[in-house]
C-alpha cells in the first residue's frame, strides 16, 4: 500500500465505522439475550399500555364533561352510517324492480302486507 491509500480519510471512516458497527452490534446481543433485559422490557410493555389505557379512559371521561363525541363515539357513528347506507341501497333496488315492474305493466303488490286487507269503512263486513 501507498501512504496514499493508508491516508486515504474516506476509507479510515469507513473502517472505522464497520468496526463500530460490529461492536454495538455484539454489546446489543448480549445485552437483549440476557433474560433480566427480557423481564425488564415485558415490564416495560405492560407499564406503556397500562399508561395508554387509564389515558385513554381519562380522555373518553373528559370529554364526556365537555359533551364531546369521543374516539369509540365517532367510530360507533361510522358503524351505525353503514348500516343505515346498507339499508337504504336495499331499499333503493325494491324501488327500482317495482318501477321496472310497473313500465312492464305487471299488477304490483306490496311485499310486506301479505293478505288482502278489508275496505275501511263504518260498516261492519257482510256476513254470508
Amino acid at each position: 500500500m501507498t501512504d496514499d491509500d493508508q491516508l486515504n480519510p474516506v476509507r479510515l471512516w469507513r473502517e472505522w465505522f464497520v468496526k463500530s458497527e460490529k461492536a454495538w452490534s455484539q454489546s446489543l446481543t448480549d445485552i437483549m439475550g440476557d433474560e433480566r433485559f427480557s423481564k425488564g422490557m415485558g415490564r416495560y410493555m405492560q407499564e406503556a399500555l397500562h399508561t395508554h389505557r387509564m389515558f385513554s379512559e381519562s380522555m373518553a371521561q373528559y370529554l364526556a364533561n365537555l359533551n364531546l363525541p369521543s374516539r369509540q363515539d365517532i367510530l360507533d357513528l361510522g358503524d351505525r352510517m353503514g348500516q343505515v347506507e346498507d339499508a337504504l341501497a336495499a331499499v333503493q333496488v325494491e324501488l327500482r324492480e317495482v318501477r321496472t315492474r310497473l313500465a312492464q305493466g305487471v299488477n304490483v303488490t306490496p311485499v310486506a302486507s301479505g293478505a288482502q286487507r278489508p275496505a275501511r269503512t263504518r260498516r261492519p263486513p257482510e256476513q254470508l
